[in-house]
């Protein structure tokens, strides 16, 4: 049996607390511009994969999107003077976090094209935060979550 004190429930925020929160409630052009370019990145991945799809294998795709975007972190992050860690603790970190974040999401949602369309992919990936909340509104209570909760309320 599971104890009612224990859990913590997802607040409901009415719209009054978002409105007196202090968050801008309106976008100006700049908010705009960085919603645009993310729109165009995001569902630009998707088009692209599905024009691969009928020549690469998914695995093959994941490579070579997995690797263009190390490169491009590798290069910003010595161009601001960051270097490479040299603890066998944080490679593992990497690899792991890599892994599970990028190569076996990646993997699935490109091997998943190859059954439906890329627009439905996009829409059912947006999908998935929504999933999330709701499969985790009601939890064993942790300080993480409890922090959490107090910041929302």
């Amino acid at each position: 049996m599971i104890d009612k004190r224990y859990l913590v429930c997802t607040p409901i925020i009415t719209r009054q607390k978002i409105m007196n929160s202090g968050i801008n409630s309106t976008m100006g052009p700049g908010e705009w511009l960085m919603l645009l370019t993310l729109s165009v990145l995001w569902g630009g991945s998707f088009f692209f994969v599905e024009v691969a799809i009928s020549e690469l294998p998914p695995l093959t795709i994941v490579s070579l999107r997995v690797l263009l975007a190390a490169v491009a972190l590798w290069i910003f992050a010595f161009s601001i003077g960051l270097r490479l860690p040299v603890t066998a603790g944080a490679w593992r970190a990497f690899l792991i976090m890599g892994a599970l974040n990028n190569v076996i999401p990646f993997t699935l949602i490109v091997w998943g094209q190859t059954h439906i369309a890329s627009g439905l992919a996009a829409i059912l990936l947006t999908r998935r935060p929504n999933r999330w909340d709701s499969a985790t509104a009601c939890l064993p209570a942790t300080r993480h979550q409890n922090a959490t909760v107090a910041l929302l309320q």
